[in-house]
């Protein structure tokens, strides 16, 4: 399981979450990427005397995911190829936000149903939360998209107003009883903090991840950690550690970082 956090804050939309994985009944590891981009690209029908299709939109969708990560990553791999090479049927097509919505969700609902109708069963449902600029209605829309107990699907838009938020995962009754009124956005990612560092909520753990949409895109930010020197974390990779930064001939990963409990002003 796991626990995700998306808030929005005034016009920016922000995303966060453990990265802990269940593996089997009581085992688990904390390598899960669970704050993902999609980018995607929307393309005009070919042009009848140029042959040539015209971009008509691009971007990225933000998404994080609870519950079973072999259902949440295949939602994930099978769409993340289709965004960049989509094509709109002029009078047909919706290339808005909400179309994107539902394209995703289809797919997630025929590998839902696929996962869930095997031997893990309950253990195979997912939860996700997917965002992206609207260029319908000039703002970042936020997509909720659950499988209930009797295996049925839904989709429905969340994060509608300013100062709202959602959680989902294991750890959401916990984190929820911690929020304070009124929360800043480091309080959100304090109380992640919280929960993941508490030994009773053993289904959240790890590091934290965190992204959030800048200029219409959905940008993916490192998190620093001061324990015992500098770590820079990207799900379960120390990017500062010897093995990244002490290797001969290794490439330097160049992802920005933040400090969450620093960055943001209260």
């Amino acid at each position: 399981m796991t626990l995700c956090v998306v808030w929005r804050k005034n016009d920016e939309v922000h995303f966060a979450s453990d990265s802990r994985v269940t593996l089997a009944k009581n085992s688990h590891a904390d390598v899960g990427i669970k704050v993902l981009s999609l980018p995607y690209n929307i393309y005009s029908p070919c042009d009848s005397s140029t042959g040539k299709r015209s971009l008509v939109a691009t971007g990225e969708l933000g998404m994080c995911f609870a519950g079973s990560a072999v259902n949440s990553l295949f939602v994930k791999e099978s769409v993340a190829e289709v965004l960049k090479e989509l094509q709109y049927a002029p009078g047909y097509s919706n290339t808005s936000m909400n179309g994107l919505a539902q394209l995703v969700f289809t797919a997630y609902r025929l590998i839902s149903k696929e996962v869930c109708s095997t031997v893990i069963g309950g253990n195979g449902r997912a939860a996700l939360v997917i965002a992206g600029w609207c260029i319908e209605k000039k703002c970042v829309r936020t997509f909720y998209l659950e499988t209930s107990d009797e295996n049925k699907h839904s989709c429905k838009e969340i994060l509608t107003a300013p100062n709202q938020h959602h959680f989902i995962g294991s750890g959401k009754s916990k984190a929820g009883a911690l929020l304070p009124m009124n929360p800043s956005d480091t309080d959100y990612l304090r109380v992640l903090k919280s929960v993941i560092d508490d030994p009773t909520v053993d289904s959240v753990g790890g590091s934290i991840q965190y992204g959030h949409f800048e200029n219409n895109n959905f940008k993916l930010s490192g998190i620093v950690e001061r324990k015992e020197g500098v770590h820079y974390w990207r799900g379960a990779l120390d990017l500062n550690s010897t093995e990244f930064m002490g290797a001969d001939d290794i490439l330097v990963p160049s992802l920005s970082y933040i400090d969450p409990f620093n960055t943001f002003s209260r």
